[in-house]
């Protein structure tokens, strides 16, 4: 399967990172540690992949629905996590997917990588033991390449999701140029971008719309962009970016 280079990614390596990606079917990860540890990245991805795919065979709507299922006593810890997130944000469990697998996979490297951040499409997970600066992007004239976060140590490990209704493949109901999402878990986070994205509809509401976010457990921190709109609450420090 091809799969688009994402521009908005850093190939090269430094003193600090390796980088590399992972890649299987439809999920692309890009990940910086310390050192180069793709093969055990690639057989974690391909677990946590096998364990989605084997319950959308037994449970289809796991698949479909775009509203929350109730959780199998069975599950394993990645369908939890996106059955309990899409609960809280009332969306259907695979909205939570990309942040599900983006932590799942950096907590099984951890003991290899101290240091490790994963992007799944636009979802972060990363633990630090010095701060980063992550850009912000968005297709919108009034704040394209003008923003940034700073994520320190001490806030990891967490969790940073994006949500668009204009940029990327992922399904939104709302006009909301771009939504990211603090928190300390990473479906929690993808889940909860999601369904703000999805209720933010005009400049009228997005008050609303931020009070939902912070509502949902383990958010920190929500930033939305709606046209010459730029709305923050809770636990965000914006940067210029470097």
């Amino acid at each position: 399967m091809l799969h688009e280079k994402r521009f908005y990614r850093l190939y090269s390596s430094d003193d600090r990172w390796k980088t590399f990606n992972v890649r299987l079917h439809t999920t692309d990860l890009y990940i910086r540690a310390l050192a180069d540890i793709s093969a055990k990245a690639q057989i974690y991805l391909a677990e946590l992949r096998k364990e989605i795919e084997d319950h959308i065979k037994v449970r289809d709507l796991f698949l479909t629905s775009l509203e929350p299922l109730n959780n199998p006593e069975n599950s394993t810890p990645i369908l939890s996590m996106m059955y309990e997130a899409s609960k809280a944000a009332g969306t259907g469990p695979m909205a939570a997917v990309a942040g599900a697998i983006a932590e799942c996979t950096g907590k099984k490297l951890l003991g290899d990588s101290p240091e490790i951040i994963v992007e799944n499409g636009g979802d972060v997970w990363m633990k630090l033991n010095t701060p980063v600066t992550m850009g912000i992007y968005c297709d919108n004239i009034h704040f394209r390449d003008r923003l940034a976060l700073k994520i320190n140590n001490d806030q990891t490990p967490c969790a940073v999701c994006t949500s668009s209704s204009k940029t990327g493949h992922s399904l939104s109901f709302g006009k909301a140029d771009s939504v990211t999402i603090i928190a300390g878990d990473g479906a929690f986070a993808d889940a909860a971008a999601t369904e703000t994205c999805n209720r933010v509809t005009s400049d009228s509401s997005i008050t609303d719309a931020l009070n939902f976010a912070l509502s949902v457990p383990s958010v920190r921190g929500c930033l939305i962009i709606y046209r010459d709109i730029l709305a923050v609450m809770g636990d965000m420090e914006l940067v210029p970016p470097s």
